[in-house]
């Protein structure tokens, strides 16, 4: 027998402690079977995170991701509306409480959730996805200072990057800090600029005018007109001002397992040109979402 201040079951207080760990409503209620059921099984869903993130790529893991967190949310909800729907249904009834039925083994079922939560979010973090935050002006017009960001980290590694992706990667000189660029030469390519064109193993990379009026991503910044530069299929705005008009690179291979890393906005970005070609194994993720854009939601979505 507990000192709980009444015996009858509230379903106001079932429903919120199921909110809080699945399936504690029901232990409250005396269901300590179907509410350990519950507790297990959204422990253990986790578990599959992951092994995804571990063992599968990138479209696997987001694509389980997103179904599992949708499961999870609908599994907690039926957990809370049962665990309610139960309390309601003893309303008559003079519960005797158990000895499992105390304030202290509610907290401490609660509490086991916490720091279960915090690791997977940490796991995430640093094996699946992770957000950034672009403080300057490097990357513009295709990102804003003040755009955050998502990059995945699944498969990273093994990752066959190409021209035009976007990528997270340690400062070769302040190893402590993250810089996002965008891939411009391949291993094995040369890499040349003049007059501020970009030529890719002796071929210019091909540029066309951005269209007049609101666009995504704008066409000025600053005042200064931007230009859409092409590699195959891909396309980005890159601005051009009469700095960027005026750089010139020498041309340089790109050796073997690193990539040639450039900023769309050409004078105002430190890369390549100033540290050189960073190594595969210094990058940490791949940007796929500004998921947060500076200024106008007209810029939230897919990274291009």
């Amino acid at each position: 027998m507990t000192s709980e201040m009444s015996h009858v079951r509230k379903p106001s207080l079932a429903m919120w402690l199921s909110s809080f760990c699945c399936g504690l409503g029901q232990i409250y209620c005396g269901r300590v079977g179907r509410g350990l059921v519950m507790y297990c099984v959204s422990m253990m869903a986790w578990l599959v995170v992951a092994v995804l993130a571990l063992l599968g790529n990138a479209t696997v893991v987001f694509t389980g991701l997103a179904a599992l967190v949708v499961a999870l949310i609908a599994f907690n909800i039926w957990s809370s509306l049962d665990a309610k729907a139960i309390a309601r249904s003893m309303a008559a009834i003079d519960y005797e409480p158990q000895e499992y039925n105390r304030p202290v083994v509610y907290g401490l079922m609660i509490a086991t959730s916490f720091p279960y939560a915090i690791g997977l979010a940490f796991f995430l973090r640093s094996n699946v996805v992770e957000a950034y935050y672009l403080p300057t002006a490097c990357m513009t017009p295709s990102f804003l200072p003040g755009d955050r960001v998502l990059a995945n980290k699944v498969g990273v590694e093994t990752t066959s990057f190409t021209h035009g992706d976007v990528v997270v990667f340690r400062n070769p000189q302040n190893r402590k800090q993250n810089f996002i660029k965008r891939i411009i030469g391949l291993p094995g390519e040369t890499v040349e600029m003049k007059e501020g064109k970009v030529f890719i193993n002796d071929e210019p990379l091909p540029q066309e005018p951005t269209p007049e009026g609101d666009q995504s991503p704008p066409v000025k910044v600053d005042g200064k007109k931007a230009r859409y530069e092409l590699y195959g299929p891909r396309r980005y705005a890159v601005v051009q001002d009469e700095k960027s008009d005026a750089i010139s690179l020498s041309k340089q291979t790109v050796p073997i397992g690193s990539y040639f890393v450039l900023g769309d906005h050409r004078s105002q970005s430190l890369d390549s040109r100033e540290f050189g070609p960073i190594p595969h194994g210094d990058i940490v993720g791949q940007v796929f979402l500004n998921y947060w854009p500076s200024g106008s939601w007209k810029r939230f979505g897919a990274v291009r």
